[in-house]
């Protein structure tokens, strides 16, 4: 039987295995316990550790040892995910329905059975409750997962948020949700976008781990099962996982998977890292497909310049904003965004993609395999349809970049000419996309 401690693909459910993010959790436990008991948005990537942070919080004695007594605050968790045609009704039924599961007295749960089943809830009846629940000396805490699916449905209308939001304000209610956008991105309408409903959070970014803490996670699971790391194993977790809590212990599964099948030294890292790859790429592709295609220009950009400090052996060469930015003026907004949904992180005093299996998979995502190589005339065509003449010396790049990215590596390649001899920037995008 395999002794291997890292999981992935399930959110951490033990809390003895859940690692970092103190801060964050102080930020949210501190909002709590303040005298307006205020509501806190939880913001991160897919894959960020969202669903662990809330799952942890939900457990009586983690809550109790920040400061929320079992007694008075019921923390009660909901995951809205693919909950598509889901309806205000339906969201209070189940709402309703898991607060009763929360609550010790017997009428009080046989009282949220009973609302949960009405034909019809409306606000009336959910101030009455909380009224009542908070006589009881209860607090509410709905911890909501994958919020997204409520305000991106179109079921839900401004008076459903209006009436959200009174009851957090005036009632024993408190809402952390979790959602992979900042709320007011994530509307199915303007009108619900001007809600004052968003004006009740602050917000929490969850964003990579640390290196001290990706290194208290691996320690800490490595240790329950007599495993210890060389530096260089340390290190290839560190480069591969990004601090991404599901990266990070993916590839630390396959090198523990990798020990147990008696691989050392460089066989144990290409078999993690071949695994690992096949395990991560639709992740990646997730990624990818939901930035913008000015961030996508931007990580391009980064990817070049690394590409030419490698072409000119300035391996310890610092990407800084300011070197990015003389390339491609709007990346310093890119970069904002791109850090806050983690892929992008702070190397030393410059900007690194967070992984380097994510680099390479950027890469060969651009990369046109031979049939789908188009030809020179269809080069010559979108330069000059597009006015591109300047980029006449970049046509080998292009002939090799598949089609739908040309706009991204010409827009590189322009604007990397501004400070590059064109046929030297071209022979850098040609050597990233070689």
């Amino acid at each position: 039987m395999s002794n291997n401690p890292f999981t992935f693909g399930n959110p951490i459910r033990d809390p003895e295995r859940f690692i970092g993010r103190e801060e964050e959790i102080r930020q949210i436990t501190n909002r709590l316990l303040s005298s307006a008991r205020e509501s806190t948005s939880i913001v991160g990537e897919r894959r960020i550790g969202k669903t662990s942070l809330l799952k942890y919080l939900t457990n009586p004695d983690v809550a109790a040892a920040f400061g929320l007594n079992p007694e008075e605050y019921r923390l009660v968790y909901i995951d809205f995910q693919g909950l598509n045609d889901i309806t205000p009704q339906r969201f209070w039924q189940r709402v309703l329905q898991l607060m009763a599961r929360s609550m010790d007295d017997e009428s009080r749960r046989e009282a949220l059975k009973e609302l949960s089943k009405q034909e019809y809830i409306d606000l009336f009846d959910l101030e009455d409750l909380f009224d009542g629940i908070g006589s009881d000396g209860t607090h509410v805490v709905l911890l909501m997962d994958e919020f997204e699916y409520v305000t991106q449905n179109p079921n839900f209308d401004s008076d459903f948020f209006g009436g959200l939001r009174s009851l957090a304000i005036h009632y024993n209610l408190s809402l952390v949700p979790a959602t992979r956008r900042e709320l007011v991105e994530l509307c199915h309408s303007d009108e619900i976008k001007g809600s004052p409903f968003f004006n009740i959070f602050a917000t929490v970014v969850l964003k990579p781990f640390s290196r001290d803490e990706t290194d208290g996670l691996v320690k800490t699971y490595a240790k329950t099962a007599g495993i210890e790391f060389s530096d260089d194993e340390i290190c290839f977790i560190h480069e591969t996982g990004g601090g991404y809590p599901f990266f990070v212990q993916m590839i630390g599964f396959y090198l523990v998977a990798g020990r147990e099948s008696n691989l050392r030294g460089r066989p144990l890292l290409e078999f993690a890292i071949n695994e690992f790859d096949q395990q991560a790429n639709p992740h990646f592709a997730y990624l990818w497909s939901h930035a913008s295609e000015s961030e996508k220009i931007t990580l391009v950009t980064i990817l070049a310049l690394e590409r030419e400090n490698q072409e000119k052996r300035k391996k310890d060469s610092i990407i800084t904003v300011e070197r990015i930015t003389s390339i491609y003026p709007r990346a310093p907004r890119d970069i904002v965004n791109l850090e806050k949904r983690g892929s992008l992180v702070e190397k030393g005093e410059g900007i690194a993609l967070f992984s380097s299996s994510y680099a390479k998979w950027i890469i060969s995502e651009l990369a046109a395999a031979p049939e789908e190589q188009e030809p020179d005339t269809s080069v010559d065509q979108w330069i000059q349809s597009n006015q591109e003449e300047n980029l006449g010396n970049a046509k080998e790049v292009l002939s090799r970049t598949k089609k739908k990215y040309w706009p991204i590596v010409g827009k590189v390649l322009k604007e990397f000419s501004i400070e590059v001899i064109g046929s030297v920037a071209a022979g850098v995008m040609k050597g990233l996309i070689d």
